[in-house]
């Protein structure tokens, strides 16, 4: 068996080969967000919970999601093991942003520190999520669970890494680099390198390609790949299982499925970038889920409304007195209860210009209840498997 990884030509006009030019558009589209980075951000760092939890809900992790934002609004009980597990993903994906960009070199040192991360404090297997040799190739065959697939035996796994590395880091022309992305998902899982947490690794890899082909997730896009395949785990399963084969055609197929996902999946995720329908499809609508539930008064739905309807989504304190409260004392006290309350943050340390907080206070449940509403969160998250 050749340990050699290639990438077959997709026939010109089909389906694939116009989903590639359409996600080349996406790649190099200028980002012209009306959203104020002080709100884009935020909304990143939802979409970084689910792709966090959706790479976890893939490997049997049942963890809601509803349960994991209560977690994260506690903020205050130790982890058991799933939520661990979830923790340690999203501290991989932090390590992915703080050290990937377009000239990034995919060492074993990086994926070793990525398995390591993802590994820490679980049980090894076959118990658990974790690993007996975190960071290390494994030293013994392995099976793969609900698979006819073999991987590689591991006197030859050394091999097969080496030339995976060695795929993932050779410079491919532009209309063959997505197509590489896409096989290199399929080859790691296909050469499962790590004795445990390998389809973990393999979807957080997607994240660091995409960062390296150019999909800007520090200028102002927001990427969850995963979700491409926590949508129908089964249809996921299914297609990889149909490129262990390593035919061509098999192989293409997969590229298509990987690569149509993608490309719905950041056109969605790109009407973020638009302030009117951030404001009129997310932020208002989490406002009024929080008044009904009475996690914010009628006063404070009154401000954070005005707030978030304003064109920079910043406010001062002397704005106050529109709502009513005229005196320097009121609106200090005012603003000073949306402060402790997490609902408001300073633009700058210290400063007296405030935008709306969602992301680690009560409003969160209502815009993740709004992403949910639009077709943002897949229902496979919500549901207990």
């Amino acid at each position: 068996m050749t340990t050699q990884i290639t990438i077959p030509d997709p026939k010109w006009g089909s389906n694939l080969a116009n989903t590639v030019l359409n996600l080349e558009k996406l790649r190099h589209k200028q980002l012209y967000g009306e959203i104020p980075p002080h709100i884009f951000f935020q909304l990143k760092n939802i979409f970084h919970i689910l792709e966090t939890l959706g790479s976890a809900r893939i490997e049997g992790n049942n963890t809601t999601l509803a349960e994991y934002v209560e977690k994260l609004l506690e903020d205050s009980a130790k982890p058991d093991e799933k939520q661990q597990e979830v923790q340690n993903i999203s501290k991989a994906i932090d390590f992915i942003e703080k050290n990937t960009d377009e000239q990034t070199v995919f060492t074993r040192a990086y994926l070793s520190e990525l398995h390591k991360l993802l590994t820490k404090d679980l049980t090894p297997p076959p118990q658990g999520e974790g690993s007996k040799r975190p960071g290390e190739l494994r030293h013994h065959n392995v099976a793969i669970a609900k698979s006819s697939h073999k991987p590689p035996e591991h006197t030859v796994l050394q091999e097969h890494f080496e030339n995976f590395l060695h795929f993932v880091n050779q410079h491919h022309t532009e209309q063959y680099q997505l197509l590489a992305a896409a096989i290199a998902h399929h080859r790691f899982a296909y050469i499962h390198p790590f004795d445990n947490g390998n389809g973990r690794l393999g979807r957080l890899l997607n994240y660091a390609l995409l960062i390296k082909l150019g999909f800007q997730v520090k200028k102002g896009r927001i990427i969850n790949p995963s979700s491409v395949f926590y949508t129908d785990r089964s249809k996921y399963y299914e297609m990889l299982g149909q490129a262990d084969s390593l035919k061509d055609d098999a192989i293409l197929d997969w590229c298509e499925y990987f690569l149509l996902g993608l490309k719905n999946e950041i056109e969605k995720i790109d009407s973020l970038l638009s302030r009117a329908y951030v404001k009129d499809v997310i932020l208002l609508p989490a406002l009024s889920f929080s008044q009904d539930r009475e996690v914010i008064t009628e006063e404070e739905h009154a401000v954070l409304k005005h707030l978030v309807s304003k064109p920079d989504i910043l406010m001062k304190a002397e704005e106050l007195d529109q709502f009513g409260l005229e005196t320097s004392l009121q609106k200090s006290r005012f603003m000073a209860r949306l402060r402790d309350k997490k609902m408001i943050i300073p633009i700058k340390e210290g400063g007296r210009i405030y935008t709306i907080n969602f992301v680690n206070n009560y409003l969160l449940r209502g815009v993740i209840k709004a992403l949910e509403d639009n077709g943002f969160v897949a229902e496979f998250l919500q549901k207990q498997m």
